[in-house]
């Protein structure tokens, strides 16, 4: 009889502890543990100003500092002249966050952006530190990078909202290639935090962080590169495509290549059947975007410009 009270008490405290921890588990990584905080306050620590290379447009390098003074980064593209940002008249502004090297790089991929602020998102990650990591130090860079990111661009939507040349009911995003995958989680960080409602691009993105990174990783056997693919979807998980994509509001232009060698085709199938309505399905000849594929880019800009406009995010190019 005491045996089986023993028994008991261990099977009850083996059940609570279990309890516990799912509990935990669903707190820390559910998707929602992205969503529900507070924005932390962020504060512009510097900005500088030069031209680009038309002369043009004047370029702003901004840094904000969160709370833990860990900075974000990003560059702003703004019409100068009679149409300048001096002129008293508000842009509307597109936020790009894509992977195409540094901020900078991003605008150049933009050669004529017409009377709109343009700006460009920083990943915060050093690229020495990244180059020299190895697969699982690259995860979990990965992994400290990504769960930053809703919070840095709301914070950097935040700041958007208060320049003197924003026109604040016509703020976009749009997401390319690894800014894809993430645009759901930070759109619906932004919207919880008051700072956009307005259209979203999603590019050459797709669901299913496993899926996604099994197809991209270069290492063999693949029982090996399976097993890292879900190591990185369980350190990944709460910013899982597919959590969020109900979750949010349009319109959305969803950009992919046919032949894309980079996402699964169930990945893009099934991102194009989550992303809500309204939205607007382009599937362009070629592959993946990329920094070597300028045709891909000239390509995909051109349509999202295009898309933007016809939603009134952006002004046509006078």
């Amino acid at each position: 009889m005491r045996l089986i009270k023993r028994f008991e008490f261990l099977f009850l405290g083996g059940a609570l502890a279990v309890a516990a921890s799912v509990a935990l588990w669903l707190a820390i990584w559910s998707p929602d543990a992205q969503i529900r905080d507070p924005l932390p306050l962020y504060r512009q620590a510097s900005a500088t100003i030069s031209a680009d290379a038309s002369g043009k447009r004047e370029i702003q390098d901004v840094r904000l500092v969160d709370p833990d003074n860990r900075p974000v980064t990003f560059s702003v593209s703004l019409p100068k002249g009679e149409f300048g940002k001096d002129s008293g008249e508000k842009f509307p502004a597109l936020v790009v966050i894509s992977g195409f090297r540094s901020a900078h790089h991003n605008l150049e991929r933009i050669p004529e952006p017409g009377p709109n602020a343009i700006i460009s998102y920083d990943y915060p990650y050093d690229a020495k530190e990244w180059k020299a990591a190895g697969i699982f130090e690259r995860t979990l860079i990965a992994r400290r990078v990504a769960y930053r990111m809703p919070n840095d661009v709301a914070g950097l939507l935040a700041w958007i909202r208060r320049q003197t040349w924003t026109d604040a009911n016509r703020i976009s995003l749009a997401g390319v290639s690894l800014g894809a995958v993430v645009l759901p989680v930070i759109r619906r960080r932004a919207s919880a935090t008051g700072q956009i409602d307005g259209p979203s691009v999603i590019a050459y993105g797709g669901v299913d962080i496993q899926a996604l990174a099994e197809a991209n990783l270069k290492i063999s056997p693949g029982w090996l590169r399976t097993v890292t693919s879900w190591f990185i979807w369980l350190m990944l998980k709460p910013l899982e495509p597919e959590a969020h994509l109900p979750e949010i509001n349009g319109p959305f232009l969803l950009i992919n290549g046919k032949n894309d060698e980079r996402l699964p085709p169930e990945s893009v199938s099934r991102l194009h059947d989550l992303t809500p309505e309204p939205k607007t399905i382009l599937n362009v000849e070629g592959a993946h975007i990329d920094g070597n594929r300028p045709e891909s880019i000239e390509k995909t800009v051109r349509l999202a410009y295009v898309w933007l406009v016809s939603k009134g995010a952006l002004n046509p190019s006078r």
